[in-house]
């Protein structure tokens, strides 16, 4: 594959990473804000981000890898024998397992404890302290994912 196809597999593969990691940082930097509220319930940005639901641009990031392979042997396949693809896949690797076991369990609870702290007269402190703990959570997960996006982009800028 040469030319115009290349070139728009190309544009679609870094803008799935962009959206997707994006995402996944916009959710750190939303959880770190909801985290230091001292009302979640009460903060209308903390109520929209976390009302109870999949996170689907987040979701984006699985597309990723399938337009990176389709890159890499639809155009030069030289490079399949290069580390750097290989090093990249394995960044997302870490990434998604990162997402899939870590921040997105994360989001669920911290959607359902504040859901749970809005539906209730008396807001329980256990509560509160379940939606900071998911929060510190999704901060560190987010975190450690945007190092990994980061990481692969310099490896597939610099193709070491």
């Amino acid at each position: 594959m040469s030319g115009p196809a290349y070139d728009l597999l190309l544009v679609t593969h870094i803008l799935a990473a962009v959206v997707g990691f994006g995402a996944i940082a916009a959710a750190g930097w939303a959880a770190s804000t909801a985290r230091r509220s001292p009302d979640p319930t009460g903060d209308e940005s903390v109520r929209r981000f976390f009302k109870v639901g999949t996170d689907w641009p987040a979701r984006v990031v699985f597309l990723v890898p399938v337009l990176g392979l389709g890159l890499l042997f639809g155009g030069d396949r030289s490079a399949a024998h290069e580390p750097w693809p290989w090093i990249g896949l394995t960044l997302w690797t870490v990434a998604a397992g990162l997402a899939t076991g870590l921040c997105w369990p994360a989001e669920r609870r911290a959607q359902e404890s504040l859901a749970a702290l809005g539906g209730s007269a008396v807001p329980s402190d256990d509560v509160l302290r379940d939606f900071r703990d998911a929060c510190h959570r999704i901060e560190v997960a987010a975190g450690a994912i945007s190092i990994c996006f980061l990481a692969a982009v310099v490896v597939m800028i610099l193709q070491p």
